[in-house]
C-alpha cells in the first residue's frame, strides 16, 4: 500500500520536533523515518488481529498515545472508526494532516490517558501501542483503558521488557546501554550526557507478572502474543529446518520443560518487547 505524506505533513512535523532535534541531528532522521512508518506498524497489528480472528472493520477504535497517527491510520483503511489522542499538542495536528494525506477519516484530539473524554465502555478495540512506559500515572491510565472499554472488548498493548539483554545492551528509545536498569535521576542525567533528550522520558517500566496483574484486577485478561508464538514453534513447526525438528522433538518428550522455559525464562528474561492482547470479562 502506497503511504502518502505530503509536505505540510513534514513541515508541521519539523515545527514539532527540530527545536530539540535539528535536522544536523543524528537522530533526526532515523527518528523521523521510524515515526513515518507508523502505517506499517499499524498493518502489522492488523495482521496480528486477522491471525486471531479480531474483525476491526466498523468497529470503534481508540489509539491512545496515536502520536503522529500512522496506527489510527492503518485501522482507518482498513475499514475501523478511530478516534485518536495525545498529549503532545503537535501530534493531533500532524496525524490530521497525514490522515488527509491519504484520504482517511481520522478523529484526533488532544487529551490524556489518565483522564479519558469518553463515556463508561464505548470502544470496541483500544490499541496502546508503545504509549504506558511513557505515562506518569500507569495505573490511572490503566483504569481509564478499562472504564472506556467494552465488555467483551479487545485490549492491544506492548511494553518493553527492561531487563532483557538486547534491551540492556542497547534501550529501545536512546539506543544507550544499561539506560534501561538506572534509577529516574541518574537516567536523566545519563541521556542528557549523551544528548538523546532532555531527561528519561520512561518512567514505567513494571515486571511481566506485575503488568499482566494490573490488568487482571481491572477485568482485562491479557495474553502475550510472544508466549504463544514461542509455545507454537516447539509444539506445532510450521517448517521441517533442522532447529525446527529439534524443537519438535523437545516438546515431544520434555513438554513440562518447554513450558517452564518458555514462561519463565524466555518470556520474563530474553523477550524484548513484550505484546498482549487483551479481553475485557463480561459479566
Amino acid at each position: 500500500m502506497n503511504v502518502k505524506v505530503s509536505g505540510e505533513t513534514i513541515k508541521l512535523w519539523d515545527e514539532f520536533v527540530t527545536p530539540f532535534l535539528p535536522r544536523e541531528h543524528f537522530l533526526y532522521r532515523p527518528y523521523t523515518e521510524y515515526t513515518f512508518r507508523g502505517v506499517e506498524r499499524g498493518n502489522e497489528i492488523i495482521e496480528l488481529f486477522n491471525y486471531v480472528k479480531i474483525p476491526i472493520e466498523r468497529k470503534l477504535a481508540l489509539d491512545l498515545g496515536l502520536g503522529s497517527g500512522g496506527i489510527s491510520i492503518a485501522f482507518s483503511m482498513k475499514g475501523a472508526r478511530v478516534v485518536g489522542i495525545d498529549v503532545e499538542k503537535h501530534y493531533p495536528r500532524i496525524a490530521r494532516s497525514w490522515a488527509r494525506d491519504n484520504n482517511v477519516e481520522l478523529d484526533a484530539i488532544l487529551a490524556s490517558g489518565g483522564n479519558l473524554p469518553f463515556r463508561d465502555e464505548v470502544f470496541d478495540l483500544i490499541i496502546c501501542n508503545d504509549v504506558i512506559e511513557h505515562v506518569k500515572k500507569a495505573e490511572r491510565c490503566s483504569e481509564e483503558i478499562s472504564r472506556a472499554l467494552k465488555r467483551g472488548g479487545i485490549l492491544y498493548i506492548t511494553c518493553p521488557n527492561r531487563i532483557a539483554p538486547l534491551i540492556v545492551a542497547r534501550d529501545g528509545h536512546y539506543g544507550l546501554p544499561l539506560q534501561s536498569l538506572m534509577p529516574k535521576k541518574l537516567a536523566d542525567a545519563y541521556v542528557r550526557a549523551a544528548r538523546r533528550a532532555v531527561h528519561d522520558n520512561v518512567p514505567y517500566q513494571p515486571t511481566f507478572t506485575g503488568l499482566v496483574e494490573r490488568f487482571r484486577k481491572l477485568g482485562i485478561r491479557l495474553y502475550s502474543v510472544e508466549l504463544s508464538m514461542q509455545l507454537k514453534s516447539f509444539f506445532e513447526p510450521q517448517n521441517q529446518k533442522l532447529l525446527s525438528k529439534i524443537k519438535k522433538i523437545i516438546a515431544r518428550y520434555f513438554p513440562g520443560a518447554v513450558e517452564v522455559y518458555s514462561k519463565h525464562f524466555f518470556l520474563k528474561w530474553f523477550t524484548p518487547l513484550w505484546r498482549f492482547i487483551g479481553i475485557k470479562g463480561k459479566k
